[in-house]
């Protein structure tokens, strides 16, 4: 196969895709391009884009999925604190080493000597000695003198370089005063609320309260389909809080892009390997992201590094790996898509047995996934697979938690899960090993085998004689009782 061949991801998947929405697959039909390459969830970036904007992404998306018959899930990703400069002479400032340059407030820079930034409150948050990185940390100035009478931060040239107008700010070690959800994030949640998006992304967290405050305006909107919240790491505040941050919230991203600003560089390989490790742990889905694909924003193909880099992340135990600029606005959204759907699939091949990772009596955080009888037969439903070399594990499923209580044992063995809404479905989008699909009738575990069988010979991953586990809760059949059987298929 050539990089220029069309591609189809198979069906059933272990590692998930997300990808990024932005000018360069906003068309329908590049939607569509991308879902048959292999995502599974598109990001919408609250950065970029209005919501009148975000209003067609969605309907397309949807429709897509209709259409496709093939659950997506929507993250919209709210934008959070983040600090930029202001305008700039010329667009640019060259800054020398040694130079001497001011942050100042309350008024219009005055010189190519003075700086702006979308964030007052930097002057009375940086002291003397405090570091100011921009240019993705590429230049860094060191704070030597503030005065918030005056309004300004005098700052020393330590890293020169070339800085441009609105780029990030980032202010490693600095508690920053501003809220962590700011008054744009507030809009923004009220319209992923309204519109059902799936889940959200939350950028710059620093600590498990942040996450809790989220889940309070969230809960105060009275919706009755909440989004799951997406903590995005990347402030070493919440990499030191990492724990408790895990525990409060419902997935989380290890967003390498401003850790690697924030936190020293070299570190970063080894925090998103723990961060993966605790996530897997504690049964959190985990999604590694940044620059995953760089090099393909300009190229049909990545660099060797990059391919590894994904590799990596998925044998890290990563649920989901996710593309950024690769799909918004890159030349080769479809191919970039594509190539680390092949990437992913390969490196899945080396994934070690469920033995060799994680033991099934491992303890949850309690409600995390699972009831306790569900753990109990989603152990069975494994272990019953495995040693019958079964084909797959079929669950019927209303919250979703029974599937991702399978999607835990991190089995070789895929999982059908048969939602009885399109909302549980596309949260299990996320999930592992997981393939969704959506059943409004609520089949007992017979009928849900014969469910199972001619959706696997239609698509082509049953045959006739293959195997099939089911398991079926107490909360999705009439008969109230849980069940597992195994099911042997026969052509229909």
């Amino acid at each position: 196969m050539t990089q220029h061949a069309a591609y189809r991801e198979p069906m059933l998947v272990r590692t998930k895709i997300i990808a990024t929405v932005g000018p360069a697959c906003a068309e329908k039909e590049q939607l569509r391009d991308l879902i048959l390459s292999g995502v599974d969830v598109f990001r919408l970036n609250f950065a970029h884009g209005k919501h009148e904007w975000l209003d067609g992404i969605v309907k397309s998306v949807r429709d897509l999925a209709q259409e496709l018959n093939r659950p997506i899930g929507l993250l919209g990703d709210l934008s959070g604190p983040k600090i930029r400069l202001g305008p700039l002479p010329d667009d640019a400032i060259i800054c020398n080493a040694g130079a001497n340059l001011s942050f100042v407030r309350g008024r219009a820079a005055q010189g190519a000597d003075e700086l702006t930034c979308t964030y007052d409150s930097l002057i009375d948050d940086v002291e003397v000695d405090d570091r100011i990185l921009l240019a993705d940390g590429t230049v860094s100035f060191r704070v030597v003198e503030t005065s918030a009478d005056d309004g300004f931060a005098r700052c020393v040239v330590e890293g020169p370089g070339t800085i441009r107008s609105r780029q990030g700010v980032n202010l490693p070690g600095v508690k920053l005063s501003t809220p962590s959800l700011t008054d744009k994030d507030r809009d923004d949640l009220a319209w992923a609320i309204k519109a059902g998006i799936d889940f959200v992304g939350f950028s710059f967290v620093r600590s498990a309260d942040d996450v809790r405050l989220l889940r309070s305006v969230i809960e105060e909107s009275g919706t009755n389909t909440p989004p799951l919240i997406v903590a995005k790491i990347e402030k070493q505040e919440a990499v030191d809080q990492i724990e408790d941050i895990i525990a409060a919230t419902d997935a989380i991203m290890v967003a390498r892009g401003d850790l690697g600003v924030e936190a020293d560089i070299v570190q970063v390989p080894a925090i998103q390997k723990r961060i993966i490790r605790m996530c897997n742990d504690r049964r959190v889905p985990v999604i590694t992201a940044t620059q995953m694909l760089d090099s393909m924003q300009s190229n049909e193909l990545p660099t060797r590094a990059e391919a590894s880099d994904v590799a990596n992340a998925v044998l890290d135990g990563s649920d989901a790996v996710m593309l950024s600029g690769e799909t918004a606005a890159g030349d080769y959204p479809r191919e970039s898509v594509a190539m680390m759907s092949r990437i992913v699939r390969e490196a899945e091949k080396l994934l070690p047995d469920r033995s060799e990772r994680r033991r099934s009596d491992t303890v949850a955080d309690p409600g995390s996934t699972a009831l306790a009888v569900t753990e109990a037969m989603a152990i069975g439903a494994v272990v019953a697979a495995e040693r019958l070399g079964a084909e797959l594990i079929t669950v019927a499923t209303v919250t979703g938690r029974s599937a991702r209580a399978i999607s835990n044992e991190r089995s070789r063995v895929p999982v059908l899960a048969v939602c009885d809404g399109e909302h549980a479905a596309r949260r299990l989008a996320l999930i592992w090993g997981v393939t969704p699909i959506v059943s409004e009738a609520h089949p007992a575990a017979d009928d849900l085998a014969s469910l199972a069988s001619e959706w696997g010979l239609r698509e082509g991953v049953l045959s006739a004689g293959s195997e099939v586990v089911v398991m079926a809760s107490s909360n999705w059949s009439d008969r109230r009782h849980d069940s597992l059987l195994v099911h042997i298929v026969e052509n229909v």
